[in-house]
């Protein structure tokens, strides 16, 4: 069966085949790599001292953000997209720069663009420090946005090695679609089987910034899943052990793209339903985890990993998948 992302453009498999063909290709330059491509974040050793860096973009959702003018929240959508993966290898975000092409000189674009980046870099304490911008009329159809982090004070990479049988699964909860899906979000609006300006607030809102929760356990949690392109699949980055989720109930606007025509089970495929990041701790752990995490952002218990390998899940409809 083709998925709907498919249809939209977006093929999961070719762009992990995409993925590792890069990583495999890149990996012939290392020499002081602690962390290579293949997680959230890279590590490189820099004279006895641990950086991360990492470099994300907003995707097609700037589409939409041109047709609702809601600009500025792509600019916080670029800092969380990246912020968000530097603190998942267990890095402190310290700074950015950004990277904005047009097809034309665009003022509000700019604007509202830098207005999103100093919010998101103020709630993650990040410091922007430079940037580019290009006009590149016949390249760019609207405009691009994509920034690159740097992260410092990586004590301890949080790469999943010492997940085990029997720790906890925690989810954070999301601020809703975040910016990933967009290509298929798109294809819903235009084959009109889903009302833009009926959803527009909830397909706008931004990335959800999960430094200060994350960050306040980081001596507590073994490892940390970003949720975003390939959704639940990630969690593949952290173990090879088996995982078993149970998740909560969506927000409204998951249930409406589903019944747009995107399958059930595509939905936990695509989307964060729900959770934005995924925490890894021991038992021993989980209750002062959760209290930590709670004054920021509410925080659901998952689920557990076990003996075996393969992710799953249990949705919202009690329906059992196998990511």
């Amino acid at each position: 069966m083709v998925s709907e992302y498919k249809k939209a453009g977006v093929d999961l498999n070719k762009v992990k085949e995409i993925h590792d063909y890069i990583a495999k290709e890149i990996s012939s330059t290392y020499r002081n790599v602690l962390l290579g491509a293949g997680h959230y974040s890279g590590v490189i050793n820099f004279n006895g001292v641990k950086l991360a860096l990492h470099t994300d973009g907003v995707g097609t959702k700037t589409l939409l953000a041109l047709k609702s003018g809601v600009i500025e929240s792509v600019g916080i959508d670029c800092v969380a997209m990246n912020v968000n993966d530097l603190v998942s290898i267990g890095a402190k975000p310290l700074a950015l720069v950004d990277y904005l092409a047009m097809e034309r000189p665009m003022e509000d674009v700019v604007r509202g663009v830098m207005s999103g980046l100093i919010k998101g870099a103020v709630e993650s304490d990040v410091e922007i420090i430079g940037g580019e911008t290009a006009i590149m009329r016949d390249v760019i159809n609207g405009f691009d946005l994509s920034c690159t982090a740097l992260g410092i004070d990586v004590n301890e990479i949080k790469d999943g090695h010492d997940v085990k049988p029997g720790d906890v699964v925690l989810g954070l909860k999301s601020n809703g679609i975040h910016s990933n899906g967009y290509s298929l979000i798109r294809k819903l609006i235009n084959d009109g089987k889903l009302s833009f300006n009926d959803w527009k607030d909830e397909i706008m809102k931004p990335t959800r910034i999960y430094v200060k929760p994350i960050l306040s356990v980081l001596n507590m949690i073994k490892a940390a899943a970003h949720i975003t392109g390939g959704s639940f699949s990630k969690l593949n980055r952290v173990t090879r052990y088996r995982i078993e989720l149970k998740m909560p109930e969506p927000q409204d606007v998951f249930k409406e793209i589903e019944k747009a025509g995107v399958p059930h089970e595509e939905m936990y495929r695509v989307f964060n339903m729900g959770i934005g990041m995924v925490v890894f701790t021991s038992p021993e752990y989980k209750d002062d985890v959760i209290r930590s995490i709670r004054k920021f952002v509410e925080v659901y218990e998952l689920g557990k990993v076990s003996e075996g390998n393969g992710i799953i899940i249990q949705t919202y409809k009690n329906t059992i998948l196998h990511l």
